[in-house]
């Protein structure tokens, strides 16, 4: 005879069932990282997630409408964890002290998340064009990530000169002074090593601080 479901919120080998939820959430969110980081979203299914997760639709759509709800979360997932990374890297005592072994410290961090392909894909490339809703996702990120390069700019220097919409045009050519950096190292099979390109991207910093500086 068939075991009948555990009734709702009753644990089950040992899992509660919004740890069973949150649990399944995560092995599609893995899955879509894994399909969307190789083969891309654009030709992903809900079957090919499902076989990658090992799960069955119906857990599929427990969290999800469709795959593009996954792919927003699961691109949310790795640049919220980017920025955490970064962000932890400039409160360093000596990142505090010196902008310059903030800004190498940071980038080094970055490009070591952009050398896992299937992270640098899905944050740089399979998000770009999927539709409106995507698009602004995407943009949102870059602005509050631009914004976080901005305040730690102004602990560092005196920017009273650069009025607010300047230093938001600022923080986001920044943002892009890495972004195609990543892009390139990415389509290219990582011809160049880590430290040639976190050396290089440093280089653009060091000019807009000692622009600042000069300021």
């Amino acid at each position: 005879m068939t075991r009948p479901p555990p009734p709702a919120g009753r644990a089950y080998a040992g899992e509660s069932q919004a740890e069973r939820v949150a649990r399944r959430r995560q092995q599609f969110l893995d899955a879509g990282l894994q399909v969307f980081g190789t083969t891309g979203y654009r030709t992903a299914t809900v079957r090919q997630l499902c076989r990658e997760a090992g799960l069955t639709d119906r857990y599929f759509y427990e969290s999800f409408e469709h795959t593009e709800d996954l792919l927003v979360a699961v691109y949310e997932r790795e640049f919220d964890h980017l920025q955490q990374v970064v962000l932890a890297t400039l409160a360093d005592e000596a990142a505090l002290r010196d902008p310059m072994v903030a800004v190498e410290r940071a980038l080094n961090a970055l490009f070591e998340m952009a050398s896992e392909p299937r992270v640098a894909r899905v944050c740089w490339l399979e998000v770009l064009g999927v539709s409106a809703r995507v698009d602004g996702v995407y943009t949102s990120n870059i602005e509050r990530f631009a914004a976080l390069v901005v305040a730690f700019a102004r602990q560092q220097f005196s920017a009273e000169a650069i009025d607010e919409a300047e230093s938001r045009m600022l923080g986001i050519a920044m943002i892009g002074a890495v972004s195609q950096p990543v892009t390139h190292w990415l389509l290219g099979g990582y011809r160049e090593d880590r430290a040639t390109m976190v050396a290089a991207t440093a280089r653009v910093f060091q000019g807009v601080i000692e622009g600042l500086r000069a300021g």
